[in-house]
């Protein structure tokens, strides 16, 4: 056989390896450091659960075991290494694509689904982090898989509804934006007179076990058999990120417009975009596997847009990007099943032009030409009239943005730099004096630096300024690293007043700058 008739008879293993490899590759090579936030908190909690010394507690971080044990076992082989740990997201990523390309039935919507997947910028970006959202990707997709055969093979599919919903509620409590998907996939069964009472009277009956079980569990610990529900609701407490403290007016905005501009300012419309063919076609024909993909993204979408980031009062949950993850091999494999569709029927091309041409104009109402270019060179692809030079255009497209994203990130964050400076500045045989850091970096401490030892004697955050001082050093280090312009802008209240607060006891003596971190050396004033 030639070349061509090889591919023609492999096509599908060529595909599936191809994007198997592509996302280890991504991973491998994507990797631009910790986020300084809540992955600290799960690295440093699965090392300590693996030594004995981690329990559940009222932090309602304590609960998500799923979020932590699987990373910390990583931990506690290899140690603190947090690109290491992350080899658990690439499993999470690599086994749903492994699922959802196994149910994606014809070739072009297998290969049409593996370039939406693979190539969404925050999917890919969280593919190198310790974050509980990479592994609710597999969970959500592993539910909707299980749910495909429940006619077939109705108490397998609903241990699998089960054990999808019990895993993705005990890493992260945003699995019940998925919550509605069972309720529609009973109700559309009823309303076609299909439903498998088998599959219905498991579902309850799992169900019903695994909740008694996981309130009798919370009952012994703490005595109070809905204690989860009140860390839950005091971990989310009144901040900049809440919408309920702040008036009907700052309500109404996050339940109606909002989120359609978050959608469009973290490159999620073209993905919703897409998919309305195969939503609206699934939804009409109901047909099987798409039918249920359908039904998933609108229960997502629901939950998103309209779930409570509390019990004891309605506050709309933070449109925080991150969570949305979950949505995008959803949404890639209804693009996948209705990419035919549009090509079909003009009214549902014109429909994605209009949507599109929305996306950018909201996109250029922000300032954002990248993001406005982006959605505006998908929606002319839309017209080109050879399919394979269509799809080829579209592949290179939607890849461009996820490949260039590896070294902006890198350059933005300046990783290995911080790494190497903060060694140098603790290891440094003459420098004995305390360091003023970024309070992210000092909180990070513990993953940045292994030896605990230095970083207990010398690191101070720069909110604690202050109390350094009034110890009267003879000398103080402050040691900056500029990423918080970017990541936590909220840090400039301590960092600019930082030079007065030291000037009247100390002097300036010599600085550096390389890349993102600032060194500076102060000494007292004789």
């Amino acid at each position: 056989m030639n070349e061509s008739e090889v591919f023609a008879k492999n096509w599908s293993s060529i595909v599936l390896w191809g994007g198997l490899i592509f996302l280890f590759g991504y991973w491998l090579f994507g990797f631009d450091g910790i986020t300084f936030s809540d992955d600290v908190y799960y690295l440093l909690a699965g090392r300590d659960f693996w030594e004995g010394k981690m329990g559940t507690n009222d932090y309602h971080f304590s609960s998500r075991w799923g979020a932590y044990i699987p990373a910390g076992l990583i931990v506690h082989w290899f140690g603190m290494n947090p690109h290491w740990a992350s080899a658990i997201s690439l499993i999470a990523y690599l086994i749903t694509f492994l699922l959802l390309f196994r149910l994606q039935s014809e070739k072009e919507g297998k290969i049409v689904f593996s370039i939406w997947m693979l190539t969404q910028v925050y999917l890919l970006h969280f593919l190198t982090k310790v974050y509980p959202d990479a592994l609710l990707v597999l969970c959500v997709a592993f539910v909707v898989f299980a749910s495909t055969f429940r006619f077939q093979k109705p108490f397998l599919a609903a241990l699998g509804i089960i054990i999808g919903f019990f895993v993705g509620m005990v890493t992260k409590e945003t699995m019940i934006l998925l919550g509605t998907f069972p309720i529609l996939i009973l109700y559309f069964d009823w309303r076609s007179k299909n439903l498998k009472i088998s599959f219905l009277g498991n579902l309850i009956a799992l169900g019903t076990a695994v909740i008694i079980l996981y309130l009798v569990y919370f009952w012994w610990k703490f005595g109070d058999p809905f204690y989860r529900v009140s860390s839950i609701n005091a971990g989310h407490y009144v901040s900049e990120f809440t919408y309920a403290d702040k008036g009907w007016k700052s309500m109404l905005r996050r339940v109606s417009y909002l989120p359609i501009t978050t959608f469009v300012e973290r490159i999620y419309w073209p993905w919703i975009v897409f998919a309305i063919p195969g939503i609206w076609n699934a939804l009409k024909t109901k047909k099987p596997i798409d039918l249920e993909f359908s039904l998933a993204f609108l229960s997502l979408l629901i939950g998103f847009w309209f779930m409570s980031s509390t019990l004891e009062l309605y506050n709309p949950i933070y449109l925080n990007p991150r969570h949305l993850i979950v949505i995008v091999p959803i949404l890639a494999f209804l693009i996948g099943s209705g990419w035919k569709a549009w090509k079909t029927n003009p009214k549902m091309k014109w429909t994605i032009m209009s949507l599109m041409i929305l996306g950018v104009a909201i996109s250029v109402f922000q300032n954002d030409w990248k993001t406005a270019a982006f959605q505006g060179v998908l929606a002319f692809l839309l017209f080109l009239q050879k399919s394979n030079w269509q799809l080829a255009a579209f592949s290179f497209v939607l890849i461009s943005p996820a490949i260039l994203a590896i070294q902006y990130q890198k350059e933005l964050k300046d990783y290995p730099n911080l790494i190497n400076e903060l060694n140098r500045e603790l290891l440094y045989s003459e420098n004995q004096s305390s360091i003023l850091v970024n309070n992210f970096i000092y909180f990070s401490r513990e993953v940045l630096i292994p030896d605990q030892d230095l970083i207990d004697k010398k690191l101070i955050p720069v909110e604690s300024a202050d109390s350094l001082i009034q110890t009267a050093q003879e000398e103080i280090r402050v040691f900056i690293y500029h990423y918080y312009q970017h990541a936590y802008p909220q840090e400039e209240e301590d960092i600019v007043p930082l030079e007065s607060l030291l000037e009247p006891s100390y002097q300036l003596q010599e600085g550096r700058v390389n890349g993102q971190v600032e060194v500076n050396v102060y000494r007292k004033r004789n």
